[in-house]
């Protein structure tokens, strides 16, 4: 998990939450993080492919590589955007709460 996420706690949102499902909220953020951070390599190794290769043969290896990387980010997506409805948090909230975090962690 990245530090901060790692080091979120429930106060940081101002809430209380079940401990299990935040646990599993934080697991699932920080498995969307590593998905996204695949996605942005896969369209690396795409747009490589079609400076280098060029032509119709470039192009569709970019949007290969560009759709699969979107298949494997939006499962990881779906199961954190659940968590976060149970929790009832928000994405400003999520934000204010790595902010509070980050201030904390000073």
């Amino acid at each position: 998990m990245s530090k901060v996420v790692d080091q979120l706690t429930p106060e940081d949102f101002g809430k209380s939450f079940d401990a299990a499902t935040f646990s599993e909220w934080k697991k699932s953020v920080d498995a969307h993080e590593k998905a996204g951070m695949i996605n942005i390599v896969l369209f690396v190794v795409g747009l490589a492919a079609m400076i280098a290769l060029g032509g119709i043969v470039g192009i569709a290896l970019f949007f290969i590589f560009a759709i699969t990387g979107i298949v494997l980010s939006m499962p990881k997506q779906k199961k954190r955007k659940e968590y976060q409805q149970q929790l009832g948090i928000s994405n400003s909230d999520y934000k204010e709460a790595i902010a509070t975090c980050r201030n904390r962690m000073k």
